[in-house]
């Protein structure tokens, strides 16, 4: 069995971690994050070994596969920027897919995705990389989620809908089928979201409107 060495060390490790040991193909070798007050603790029950400078020593013992332990919530750039980091050292970016999620066999899947547990994914989706698709998140027929995306807990996403990079869908938020929602932006928790949403805004309500 390879082993994964979890990069972050909070809540969304912990989920990682459950899925990881359900599917039983990578032996965990332990977790890293900035917060020098955690190491030495356990997350999960895998300990944090140190922060991420021990992520050459590691690769050099022959660690190859890595998992972002990090979520995000509405901004993704940390997410990114550790995505990225791992990447720039020569791993990959493992799949975190909980069993009793639905991945249609036609949908596609970037590197790295976390999708968690009743989460589906409808036929002919294609999900960019390193995106988390939360809880009981829907994704019907025939979407694009981009890059660094979250599709947070519940949130439903209809037919055709377009999702740009490093945007935030929140949870229980609804969109409209074909709906386009540009790069970077928030969908408050909740909202219905009925009209094409720009890049680098949050959107709120029912239906979804611009914050201003």
């Amino acid at each position: 069995m390879e082993e994964a060495i979890g990069v972050g060390a909070g809540g969304h490790a912990k989920v990682i971690i459950d899925i990881l040991e359900l599917v039983n193909e990578y032996l965990i070798a332990g977790l890293l994050d900035r917060d020098h007050d955690k190491i030495g603790s356990k997350i999960g029950g895998i300990r944090v070994i140190g922060d991420d400078s021990l992520l050459p020593s590691l690769y050099d013992r022959g660690v190859r596969n890595a998992f972002i332990g990090l979520g995000s919530l509405g901004n993704s750039s940390a997410r990114q920027a550790l995505y990225e980091k791992v990447l720039g050292f020569g791993f990959s970016v493992i799949a975190a897919v909980h069993p009793r999620a639905v991945v249609s066999r036609s949908a596609q899947l970037g590197l790295g995705p976390t999708i968690m547990a009743m989460a589906v994914v409808n036929p002919g989706t294609v999900v960019g990389h390193n995106v988390i698709i939360n809880t009981g998140a829907l994704i019907d027929h025939d979407c694009v989620i981009g890059d660094h995306v979250h599709v947070a807990t519940g949130a439903c996403l209809s037919g055709g809908v377009h999702v740009a990079n490093g945007t935030h869908i929140g949870a229980g938020a609804v969109v409209r089928q074909g709906i386009s929602i540009g790069q970077n932006s928030i969908v408050g928790a909740g909202s219905v979201v009925v009209k094409d949403v720009p890049d680098n805004v949050t959107v709120i309500g029912v239906p979804a409107q611009i914050k201003a």
